[in-house]
């Protein structure tokens, strides 16, 4: 099964939601939201070489230099955590095909940018999600909803709460 790092970011964000994406439930993709946040990544960092693609993963850009680094630019940090873990699965990726990088998340809109690099421990829970998520997309219905601050914003609000 190909893994994305959409993927482990809802694995960290929401398994309900990994369910639904992985089994093609796609909802509002029109919505504000993600019209904002389409407007952001077209727009940030304009001059830079869009969506590359490494093998199954594709992230924002990277930038050559003495250090080469991928960077996932997002339009808020409401999901910190997830997308740490998107952008960790990317260097993990590219480490597996032999690339040493590191990685940057940059929310333009909170000017903010943080540097993340990959440990031992997080190959190691990487490894372990990465045998996780077929097990949850395989299962017959999606696994129970469960309440989280960003659940009201999730464009699966309605199928989980409504």
């Amino acid at each position: 099964m190909r893994i994305t790092g959409v993927m482990v970011q809802y694995y960290k964000a929401c398994w309900r939601e990994l369910w639904f994406f992985a089994n093609g439930i796609n909802m509002d993709y029109e919505s504000e939201d993600i019209a904002i946040g389409r407007l952001i990544h077209e727009k940030s960092y304009s001059r830079e070489r869009k969506n590359i693609n490494l093998g199954e993963v594709s992230f924002d850009f990277v930038k050559h230099g003495k250090e080469n680094i991928i960077f996932e630019v997002k339009k808020s940090s409401r999901l910190e955590e997830p997308v740490r873990w998107q952008l960790y699965y990317y260097l993990w990726y590219a480490k597996k095909l032999g690339k040493k990088l590191k990685g940057m998340l940059v929310y333009p809109k909170e000017k903010k940018r943080e540097i993340v690099e990959l440990t031992p421990e997080i190959e190691e829970e990487l490894e372990r999600i990465r045998e996780e998520i077929p097990k949850i997309v395989s299962l017959p219905a999606p696994p129970r909803p469960e309440k989280k601050p960003y659940c009201r914003r999730c464009t699966y609000y309605e199928l989980c709460w409504v």
